[in-house]
Formats: C-alpha cells, structure tokens, sequence
C-alpha cells in the first residue's frame, strides 16, 4: 500500500477541468495513490474512468483506490478499495476481492477504530480531522483523537478530512504517517504545485521528528 500522500477525487472539483490531466499533475507532484470517488456518474462511465486512470496510475508508479465498488476496482484491476459504513460490509467485501485488493475502511470514532481491528480491512481512513467542506454531514474527531486512534490501531491509518498543505506538519506530529487529501489539492488552480508543497511540508516535518528522535 502507497498511502503517504492520498489523493481522494470529489465531483465538485472537475465541473471545469479534466480529470485525467490534473490527476496526472497531482501524479507529477508525488501523489503516491488515488481514490476514484465520483457520486453523480453512471457504472459504464465509471469503468471507462477507471481504465485510464489505471493507465495513468500506473505509469507513476502510484496505487489506485476505487471508492465504494468492489466490483469495477475487481474489474480495472485496481490496487485497493474503499468502503464506508453504508457500503457493502468489509466481510462481503473481502469475500469478493479475496487476496487480490487491500480494503480500506472508515471510521469516525476512536470506538470504530478499535472495532475496525477485528475487520478484514488493510487500512483505515480516520476523521475528519479539520472541518471539512467535502462532506456534510462529517463528524469532528481533532488532532488528539488521531493521536490515540494510531496508538490504538495495528493497522495504518490515514488521515482525512480538511487537511491543508499547511496543517500537513501537525497532522504528522501525531505519529500518523498517512495523509488523505481532496480539497487541500482539488481546490487549487496549480494542482501540481500544491502537492509539491504537501511532500515539502511532509519531507521538512518528517526530518524535524527525526532530529528530535521522535520518528
């Protein structure tokens, strides 16, 4: 799994640009994986989208994560999936991909943390750390749950929601390793640019806890 600097696709943000050139920017950035997460567009649509972005994904090097469909990251041969509360149960999931994809699953509590252990999932996305704007009807957790939600957790987890290329640094203070973003790059007009300040900020940080003996 590639998850240090997460790309996560949201409808809003390619209303006026094309998905395929800014993920490739997003790419040339140092994104490590992207989640394929689009709400308003039909199965046909979806596959089609999928192709070209394991194409693209592929030729960086980077993972590609299918939001909510087992089925079409099955079909595109996708690295991992996604899925949430109101998705498909990460049993039925894991009965579905078997071996052949890794399954991250959502958690908004320390409490869905802890019960996400005895889950057959590979990763868990935790927050929303900042307020958000990318979903609303998100639920708060904050930088000291996030902490003890790595604590807790033996498997990874990845930090998501209102991540800023700025907030990065405290994101990292908390001993994550793993930052998910959609808006801290998606609202840019240079998305390349903003990745490259995230992996700045990422390599910068990451140093800093290194001299401090905290890595």
């Amino acid at each position: 799994m590639k998850l240090t600097l997460y790309l996560i696709t949201d409808d809003r943000y390619f209303k006026d640009r094309d998905l395929f050139e800014t993920v490739e920017q997003a790419l040339q950035g140092g994104i490590t994986a992207v989640q394929y997460r689009f709400k308003n567009k039909d199965t046909r649509q979806m596959y089609e989208d999928l192709l070209r972005l394991r194409e693209i994904t592929r030729r960086y090097g980077a993972d590609l994560v299918v939001n909510d469909r087992p089925d079409l990251a099955l079909a595109v041969e996708a690295d991992g999936v996604h899925v949430g509360k109101e998705d498909l149960p990460p049993e039925a999931v894991r009965k579905v991909v078997g071996d052949k994809l890794y399954i991250g699953y959502t958690a908004n509590s320390l409490e869905e943390v802890r019960r996400a252990q005895d889950l057959p999932v590979d990763y868990i996305g935790f927050g929303s750390v900042y307020p958000t704007t990318t979903k609303e009807d998100y639920k708060l957790v904050g930088l000291d749950a996030l902490a003890e939600a790595v604590k807790i957790s033996g498997k990874p987890i990845v930090a998501i929601g209102g991540i800023m290329p700025y907030r990065v640094p405290d994101v990292l203070r908390t001993g994550c390793r793993n930052v998910a973003m959609s808006s801290g790059i998606l609202g840019f007009a240079d998305v390349k640019k903003a990745v490259l300040e995230v992996k700045r900020a990422y390599q910068e940080t990451m140093k800093q806890l290194m001299l401090l003996g905290r890595l």
